[in-house]
């Protein structure tokens, strides 16, 4: 991947380059820092969830390619894909997806034999021939013909292209390594042909180690320890790590290269002064000719010189010390970089190498236990507990960090066996396994209990826990005492922020937005002094959250604007686990206030995009304003076959989150068909969030029933839930909430020929929603005047109230601008 975005640098001009997103300029200066040297002052990376950061690397780079070829036709070619690691695979993986949206021909080359020999490797390939529209084109192996025409073109009088083009085509199968392999020996005089007589197909491997070998002891004597110490280095060196390692003087290093490149054993790279084996098993045979003792001196001589010659560096600086030193065995040092290799693959969101690396070295400290101390050994453990814990390997996380407690447990130290609880907690709420993170969170809470902070510390993470899993009436309760922790001790610092975020949360479920919104301005306020940009960013969200019509104030010019500085300073410093629910907002009130096919295409393109990243809380959130939308233009059908879909993620994964609204909406779309419902278990739903404390899944469900009850006739159960919702909605300010109510009741009233208290009702939710700006719902409400009217004889106010509509209706058609839906609106 550094190569590509190397290369890519290479050919861009700096204005081009400036018109990459600087948060993604970021990201690629990571790997080549030469573009913080082009572009300086680049936003600082976040830590973040490594799905996250994977996602935006590889937009990063295909951003980058972008701008450096202008949108021109162009092919990109990469060779040797087998050896990408896996963040590489992935952007790989990525820029092929996307390949066809531009002009662009992407062609990947591998060798066949990767397939079988590394099942991370097969998968990828697997899947380039599912998700895109590659097309396999294999290098079919060369024929008698090309084979003869191979010999002709090497021009050597020794040998004979007819007598001896089918022989070796018959020997090789055709192929291109062992056919050149054998070539150049034949023709350098190294094999005698006649050697070759009794060569078969299946001695053909041995044959060819052999013939290598051949060409190895016409190696000057004292220019093979050079190559032996390049086979030590790995396939690829560059000439003055291979100078620090050899001790040799520059000159003569230089002459033995020379001879090594000429005799085809060693090829020079383009950019110079960085070579590579001719072939891979070219270098195999070089190092296992090595012997045992004189490789295990080799590779610490190397990993010394490498730590002279990149202290202080990253990158791939520890794999290859850790790889080096183990082979050296140097237990204590290999163990030392394998888990510096393991946290730099893991600040590089490339979870699988981070694995194996840990892994690897949690295996030789087993092996080795001498070359750690007691505390190390826990802190490996400790370290890839967490790493597993991102990974989603929850079974694996919780042995790890299970024995870290017990560990800390019998020496008695209790405060770092409280925080390993929270963070066993958190692996758990991660893993969406709430009844156990409340488990090992209770357990903290009962060690923290002495100290206040740790203890306001503890209890909101619980009710975060508690609010995740709908069961805000707990919630409540803890995000309360860690506030009111925080105000008698007269914390200012990071636990405060979080607690009173925590109590915003919990008001928020409970439909009290005005409440929601103090405690998220008094968080809001600490987090700014004490620079916390995460909070600064989670709080004006929120703000913006609790401002929308549905569950919030209804005021929507607040809402925006605050979720637009939320996503300005998420950007500015990369905080992409806010970027969803954020974007979601933005796109909700957009649609509420009639600019449907904007959200749609930003719903969905949001959507897609949690979905790569597993994020199934938010992929809920998505499916639930999704539904606000497809109902409001009428697209029930639509509704139905994208909603399910939501229901399907939240059965398989067991995760409840938002799924009172997800059931209503589906209730109404199918009750707007014509389909029977079951209103005892939208009912049941209703009776559970009303037990839980969700009332902002109340109201939806409140909502909900109001409208189907009255599809069917029942007016008089249409009235008691609008009676219920109309109560909550003028207890906490919920004005939009007030005129969805006033309009049920309303059009209750009106099915009853009750007139002049349905005028009454109408009116109020007419000049309460013009205020507000709900563009579907004033369609609704002046609709239904409409009808009132006629029913009464007044010709003249139904015109006036149906034309209204229609100005309505047509804002809503042009609200769809080019996003291709149509409305199913009369």
């Amino acid at each position: 991947m550094a190569e590509l975005i190397t290369h890519a640098l290479d050919r861009i001009s700096s204005t081009a380059l400036n018109s990459v997103a600087p948060i993604s300029l970021a990201e690629l200066a990571a790997l080549a820092p030469e573009i913080s040297e082009r572009i300086p002052d680049l936003p600082q990376l976040s830590n973040d969830f490594p799905e996250a950061r994977q996602a935006r690397m590889s937009r990063a780079v295909e951003q980058l390619l972008e701008a450096s070829v202008a949108r021109q036709p162009t092919i990109l070619m990469v060779d040797d894909i087998q050896w990408a690691d896996n963040a590489s695979a992935q952007v790989l993986h990525y820029l092929a997806r996307h390949a066809a949206q531009r002009p662009l021909l992407v062609i990947y080359a591998y060798r066949d034999e990767a397939i079988d020999n590394d099942e991370r490797f097969a998968q990828l390939i697997e899947s380039l021939h599912r998700d895109t529209l590659a097309r396999r084109i294999p290098l079919a192996r060369m024929s008698s013909a090309e084979t003869e025409e191979i010999i002709k073109v090497m021009g050597n009088p020794k040998l004979n292209p007819s007598q001896l083009a089918q022989r070796l085509h018959r020997e090789t199968d055709g192929n291109p390594f062992f056919l050149m392999s054998i070539l150049h020996a034949l023709s350098a005089g190294e094999t005698p042909l006649e050697t070759h007589k009794t060569i078969t197909t299946e001695l053909l491997p041995e044959a060819l180690r052999a013939a290598v070998r051949v060409r190895l002891a016409h190696v000057p004597k004292g220019i093979r320890p050079i190559l032996d110490t390049a086979a030590v280095l790995g396939r690829r060196f560059d000439f003055d790590t291979l100078l620090a390692v050899s001790h040799e003087p520059e000159e003569q290093l230089f002459d033995a290269i020379d001879v090594l490149v000429k005799r085809r054993l060693l090829r020079e790279e383009p950019e110079g002064g960085v070579y590579d084996f001719n072939h891979d098993k070219l270098r195999e045979v070089v190092y296992r000719d090595i012997g045992g003792a004189r490789r295990r001196l080799l590779h610490r001589t190397v990993a010394q010189s490498l730590e002279q010659l990149s202290e202080g560096s990253g990158d791939e600086r520890n794999a290859q010390l850790a790889e080096h030193y183990e082979r050296a065995q140097v237990w204590s040092k290999a163990l030392h970089y394998l888990v510096l290799a393991g946290e730099h693959s893991q600040r590089l969101f490339s979870l699988r190498d981070a694995l194996s690396w840990l892994d690897r070295a949690v295996l030789l400290a087993e092996a080795q236990p001498e070359s750690l101390d007691p505390q190390q050994q826990l802190s490996l453990y400790e370290k890839r507990g967490i790493v597993r814990a991102q990974a989603g390997q929850t079974q694996g996380a919780v042995e790890d960090i299970r024995r870290v407690i017990e560990t800390l447990r019998a020496q008695g130290e209790m405060e770092k066996t409280r925080d390993a609880l929270i963070q066993l907690g958190m692996a758990y709420r991660r893993a969406d396994h709430y009844e156990e993170a409340t488990t090992c969170l209770y357990e903290a809470l009962a060690i923290s209990m002495h100290d206040k902070r740790h203890t306001a510390d503890t209890l909101y993470h619980l009710g975060t826990v508690a609010w995740s899993t709908g069961k805000n009436d707990q919630a409540i309760e803890f995000h309360q005492q860690a506030v009111d922790i925080c105000e008698r001790m007269g914390f200012t610092d990071l636990i405060a922020v979080q607690a009173y975020h925590g109590r915003g949360e919990a008001h928020f479920a409970n439909a009290e937005p005005a409440a929601a919104i103090a405690c998220y301005t008094r968080s809001l306020a600490l987090a700014r002094e004490i620079g916390d940009k995460g909070y600064e960013s989670e709080n004006l969200m929120m703000i913006g959250h609790a401002c929308i019509g549905t569950r919030g104030l209804g005021d929507y010019p607040r809402a925006i604007e605050c979720l637009d500085k939320a996503l300005e300073i998420a950007q500015a410093v990369d905080l992409q686990w806010h970027f969803g629910p954020t974007l979601l907002g933005i796109d909700h009130a957009r649609a509420c206030t009639g600019h449907y096919g904007e959200a749609w295409q930003g719903m969905q393109k949001t959507l897609h995009w949690l979905e790569e990243l597993k994020q199934t809380r938010y992929q809920l959130i998505a499916y639930d304003c999704i539904g606000h939308l497809l109902l409001d233009l009428g697209l029930n059908e639509q509704l139905i076959a994208q909603l399910e879909g939501g229901v399907a993620l939240s059965r398989a994964t067991g995760i409840e989150y938002w799924r009172a609204a997800i059931d209503t909406h589906l209730a109404v779309a199918r009750s707007r068909l014509g389909q029977v419902i079951d209103i005892a278990t939208l009912q049941l739903t209703l009776d559970q969030t009303r037990h839980r404390s969700e009332r902002y899944m109340m109201v939806r469900c409140l909502e909900g029933l109001a409208e189907i009850t009255l599809r069917t006739g029942d007016t008089s159960h249409c009235r008691i839930y609008t009676d219920e919702l109309l109560t909550l909605a003028q207890q906490n300010e919920l004005h939009e909430i007030e005129a969805i109510a006033r309009h049920w009741r309303g059009e209750a009233m009106l099915a009853e020929n009750d007139f002049a208290a349905a005028q009454a009702e109408l009116e109020h939710a007419a000049a309460l929603v013009t205020k507000i700006g709900r563009i579907r719902l004033q369609w609704d409400i002046h609709k239904a005047l409409a009808r009132l009217a006629l029913a009464q004889g007044q010709s003249n106010a139904a015109k006036a109230h149906t034309t209204h509509a229609q100005d309505l209706l047509e804002k809503i058609r042009l609200g769809l601008g080019t996003s291709g839906m149509i409305m199913n609106l009369t």
